[in-house]
């Protein structure tokens, strides 16, 4: 099976990680189970792409579960499709931050510094920002739809 990074892409990201991140981060990964009926588009390619991160630093961890056999998992993290990618803290906690099939594109460099950030526990956004964030007094999902690019 041939690569989906690029040597140059592989030899950046590594880089990348190895100077700036601090504490582990779980990818956790849904696709769907080979064995139930249902298709899944990109679930192979994103399990590719996800384990072939994972393989860059020792930092990251990549978990596989299986849509809808692992009931407990799917509730416990509110899987609603797969392929999803979820992002954790190394103690799992979760983040919050969902991929909804595969990341790709422009969507691959906002996955590769959410990695970043979860692991420096901190993120690039400006003060201000974060500030006026800080003072919502309600929970806020925000969804983000992109197309491949």
């Amino acid at each position: 099976m041939s690569k989906l990074l690029s040597e140059k892409d592989t030899a950046d990201i590594r880089k990348l990680f190895t100077e700036q991140l601090v504490e582990p981060v779980i990818l956790r990964l849904f696709v769907q189970d080979k064995t139930k009926p249902g298709e899944c588009i990109y679930c192979n390619e994103t399990e590719q792409l996800a384990q072939e991160i994972a393989d860059l630093n020792d930092k990251i961890r990549f978990e596989l579960h299986q849509y809808p056999t692992e009931d407990l998992y799917i509730k416990q993290y509110e899987v609603e499709r797969v392929p999803a990618l979820i992002l954790e803290t190394s103690s799992g906690q979760d983040t919050g931050v969902r991929f909804y099939g595969i990341p790709s594109g422009y969507e691959f460099g906002t996955l590769i510094e959410d990695i970043v950030d979860i692991s420096a526990g901190k993120t690039k956004l400006p003060p201000d920002l974060i500030s006026q964030v800080e003072h919502v007094q309600k929970d806020v999902t925000i969804k983000v739809f992109t197309t491949p690019t």
